[in-house]
């Protein structure tokens, strides 16, 4: 009897705690837009578009996308903006690059840039467009 009610217990646990998310392409919000056209200014690098995939839970966003077309110069090119517009993560696998990956996180005003380079081995700090740190793994 303890088995089955064990069972009966596990089943309606998961149930209610299962969420249904959804996602939607849309307009950037006024916060999102601004990250990004600020991140765009230090860093031209990453990309400044309008149109985001935001994700949802219960109407609330989890988490914020962005991917592009393939063209010449990338094979892919993935930016993920956080619910709180504080970071962002990207992943651009670069013909000449290679694949490149890192942040750039919002903190006390600055925007600071870590990045490490695969093909060349690089790791390199940034904050508002300078180089802070540098070095080779």
């Amino acid at each position: 009897m303890k088995k089955y009610l064990l069972i009966l217990g596990f089943m309606f646990s998961v149930a209610s705690f299962s969420q249904t998310i959804t996602s939607k392409i849309e307009n950037a919000s006024p916060a999102q837009y601004e990250l990004l056209k600020k991140v765009n200014e230090y860093y031209p690098d990453i990309s400044l578009s309008e149109k985001v995939v935001n994700f949802y839970v219960d109407d609330k966003i989890i988490d914020t996308k962005q991917e592009f077309a393939k063209n010449a110069d990338f094979n892919s090119y993935k930016l993920s903006i956080s619910p709180d517009n504080k970071r962002l993560v990207f992943d651009f696998d670069s013909v000449s690059n290679g694949k490149i990956y890192g942040a750039v996180i919002v903190f006390k005003g600055k925007y600071v840039k870590t990045t490490i380079n695969e093909k060349s081995g690089q790791y390199d700090v940034m904050v508002n467009g300078k180089s802070v740190y540098l070095q080779k793994m």
